[in-house]
């Protein structure tokens, strides 16, 4: 599988957040490289992966590009087995762009016994810290609505178990005065569902609204029974994504990941495909009554 080479790119600064040994670097772009580590040692893949998944979906995401650094000293100095990394462009794609931190409070678990109400009454936290934004207009805040239930509903496609509240970025352009929400990112642990030394695999993930983790079961039927018109584009996208599509993706990486886990992705996104489909069938039947 072809890398970039990484070995002689300036390192800018290094980045503190997370597990994984991270440098911002400039090849006349700005980009993160994000190393492997023995946590997470196909780490890279999944990032790869996932954002050809979410393009495909015409879902807004990071570039992400396989690297490679050869320099064993530095290897050695931060203690790692391989230079295999993600190589990913930054989503700060103007120059008046600024990264805003989220103004939330102590994410207090809501426990009922009403998953759907739970479910819903996370999301109102997460929209009344989007609207806790200095000066939001009521269209930016709609937008990062928008964006947040869909990167909610691909975080489930694709069985990403990490969008906690710290993977989640709001975007403030000081030109014109507006807010976005930063495209899907961060995307290391997609498929993380799967356990290599379970007896079982469970083909129902869990993904997070907030610091709140939900079945992406559940997840799903909620954002389609209430924010159909949200996710409709990628429910019709996720439609024409057929098995042999999957399988295309997959062999690319064939060589660098265990068989059972080719397995358990490509199983993963069928039965995740006939549950949307199922739970949009029966939306499109309630509309025709």
């Amino acid at each position: 599988m072809e890398r970039i080479d990484v070995t002689n790119l300036k390192i800018l600064s290094s980045e503190p957040r997370g597990y994984n040994v991270k440098y911002w670097v400039n090849d006349g772009k700005k980009k993160l490289v994000k190393y492997n580590s023995l946590m997470s040692p196909d780490a890279d893949i999944m990032e790869k992966l996932a954002s050809e998944i979410l393009k495909n979906l015409d879902v807004e995401t990071i570039d992400v590009q396989l690297g490679k650094n050869n320099n064993q000293l530095l290897l050695k100095v931060l203690k790692l087995n391989s230079g295999d990394c993600a190589v990913i462009d930054t989503f700060l794609t103007d120059e008046a762009d600024i990264v805003v931190n989220l103004l939330y409070n102590k994410w207090v678990k809501i426990n009922t016994n009403d998953i759907q109400k739970n479910i819903s009454s996370c999301f109102y936290k997460m929209f009344n810290i989007f609207a806790s934004l200095a000066n939001i207009s009521s269209e930016d805040l709609e937008q990062m609505k928008r964006s947040y239930i869909r990167m909610v509903f691909t975080d489930c496609l694709i069985d990403n178990e990490d969008r906690r509240l710290k993977n989640i970025e709001a975007i403030y352009n000081e030109r014109t005065f507006s807010y976005r929400l930063a495209p899907s990112f961060d995307n290391a642990l997609a498929f993380n569902a799967y356990r290599p030394d379970a007896e079982k695999q469970n083909m129902e993930g869990m993904c997070y609204i907030g610091n709140q983790a939900f079945s992406t079961y559940d997840i799903i039927a909620y954002i389609i029974n209430h924010h159909y018109d949200y996710v409709s584009d990628i429910i019709d996208k996720l439609n024409t994504l057929e098995d042999i599509d999957i399988v295309r993706f997959l062999k690319e990486y064939l060589e660098c990941l265990p068989e059972d886990k080719v397995v358990y992705i490509f199983e993963y996104l069928r039965n995740i495909k006939e549950f949307v489909n199922t739970k949009a069938s029966e939306m499109d039947k309630t509309h025709i009554k």
